[in-house]
């Protein structure tokens, strides 16, 4: 096997000269250099076997094999070519897009790496792959080297040289990604870390925590004061109540419990924690209520039980429409949660509301039902019918007694003809029952005092909820 071969990744075939080779490297290989490439590159198109040696290049060149070898060598520091063996000497070359992926132009990065290599002193950088991933990052993100040399020094002076480079760019892209992007941002940024030592100090104390303090507990202390808006006194009652269990993890997983149920005030924590063990038990009663099981309610308290809690029902009022959802055959907690939103919309969040509603629906219903009997049916009362009654009386505004007289004087026939004889005196004005009388004889109407149901007759009446989103009573 001949001292020059292609690559695994180079493209087999005819050796052509790449377009990325002339505009990136090109300008910095010297005069030997570029010859001793070319001359090796065309070794590994169709070689033959006598040319494809490092004698063959000196004898062509008119050069020693020291020179040979030191052109390999700086091509090497572009990222052309590897040096596979040095006795004998070989190469490969590489492929020049992967190679100018990973090269950085000469002297570009010299302080950068100055800097870095005095923030590890007792490091040995002796593989050009310590650098470049820093250099990668730069690159990519476009972040200042100088902005990064300030973050990595922190980063240093927290937790010591054994610190891994991936810690470091991975601190630096939590800060970019906040908007950290200049010294000065970086400056403020660790101005706020080191305010917050004090505090962090307290709430290791809180939770029970022996081990130093590190960047990512000052992150989440920035994030509860910050994002979220806990004070301290805030954020130590709850690292308090957790009695030494699960650090600074569970300490944010409990402030986020916090948030999301706007729990923020000592107070509101101490209210809130004293009637979780209630509201478990509420979750418990509905899903008993409704024939449901669930090992864990955590998901049905969050989703739906606050939620009801939160718009104002209390646990009589949330039991009492779980019982109804039963008795119609509503098994489903979201389908409970459809009919909790309409009661709230009608302003009913207790069980004498509720109850008043419901009774209210059964009233309005018997009052279309004898408008039907009065034009000689019998039959029950339909959504139809609920909408011709809510024209009637709140967009034409008619009065019971008008329209009960015009039902009288359409006997035998359908509803649509008493809708027709209203919209008639709509248009002519007869609104009221003397305007009306001269059409007819008026059939009395007596009105009674209210009617008081029963739970199970109101719960006839619950289904028809679903039919009340355009319909008042």
């Amino acid at each position: 096997m001949g001292f020059c071969t292609l690559s695994k990744d180079y493209e087999q075939g005819a050796v052509l000269l790449d377009k990325s080779f002339v505009v990136n490297y090109l300008p910095e290989c010297d005069e030997l250099s570029l010859k001793v490439y070319l001359l090796g590159l065309s070794f590994c198109a169709n070689p033959p076997a006598s040319e494809n040696s490092i004698e063959f290049i000196c004898d062509t060149l008119a050069v020693t094999s020291e020179e040979v070898e030191g052109a390999f060598g700086r091509l090497a520091d572009l990222g052309l070519v590897n040096i596979t063996s040095y006795s004998p000497f070989s190469v490969s070359y590489k492929n020049i897009k992967s190679a100018y992926a990973r090269h950085y132009k000469k002297d570009k990065y010299a302080d950068f790496n100055s800097q870095l290599e005095a923030l590890f002193p007792s490091v040995a950088f002796n593989n050009i792959n310590q650098y470049t991933v820093y250099y990668d990052f730069i690159e990519e993100t476009k972040i200042k080297p100088e902005t990064l040399i300030t973050i990595a020094r922190y980063c240093v002076n927290l937790k010591g040289e054994k610190i891994k480079a991936n810690y470091i760019l991975a601190v630096a892209k939590n800060w970019l990604d906040e908007g950290v992007r200049t010294l000065a941002d970086v400056d403020e940024k660790i101005r706020q870390l080191e305010t917050t030592n004090e505090a962090i100090r307290l709430i290791c104390k809180a939770v029970g925590k022996k081990s130093e303090v590190d960047l990512e507990d000052k992150n989440l202390y920035l994030k509860w004061t910050g994002s979220w808006g806990f004070n301290l006194d805030a954020i130590l009652f709850a690292g308090k109540s957790l009695k030494n269990k699960g650090g600074f993890a569970r300490l944010d997983s409990l402030l986020d419990e916090f948030y999301r149920n706007q729990a923020m005030s000592v107070q509101e924590m101490e209210n809130y924690l004293a009637n979780k063990q209630a509201i478990y038990k509420l979750a418990y009663n509905v899903n008993k209520t409704l024939g449901l099981y669930y090992e864990n309610v955590e998901y049905i308290v969050e989703k739906y039980i606050n939620n009801w809690i939160g718009r104002g029902f209390d646990e009589s009022a949330i039991l009492l429409i779980a019982e109804y959802c039963l008795d119609n055959s509503i098994r489903t907690l979201e389908g409970m949660n459809k009919r909790v939103i309409k009661f709230y919309n009608e302003g009913c969040v207790n069980v004498q509301s509720i109850n008043e509603y419901l009774a209210q629906l059964m009233q309005r219903d018997m009052a279309i039902k004898k408008i039907i009997e009065l034009t000689g049916y019998s039959r029950n009362v339909c959504a139809g019918d609920r909408d011709m009654y809510k024209v009637w009386t709140q967009m034409w505004n008619f009065d019971y007694d008008v329209i009960e007289y015009g039902a009288s004087l359409c006997q035998g026939k359908p509803l649509s003809a008493l809708n027709n004889l209203l919209a008639k005196w709509k248009n002519n004005g007869v609104m009221t029952i003397e305007q009306a009388k001269a059409n007819g004889a008026f059939v009395n109407n007596t009105q009674s005092q209210a009617p008081t149901y029963t739970k199970e007759q109101l719960s006839a009446y619950f289904y028809s909820l679903d039919e009340l989103d355009d319909i008042e009573v």
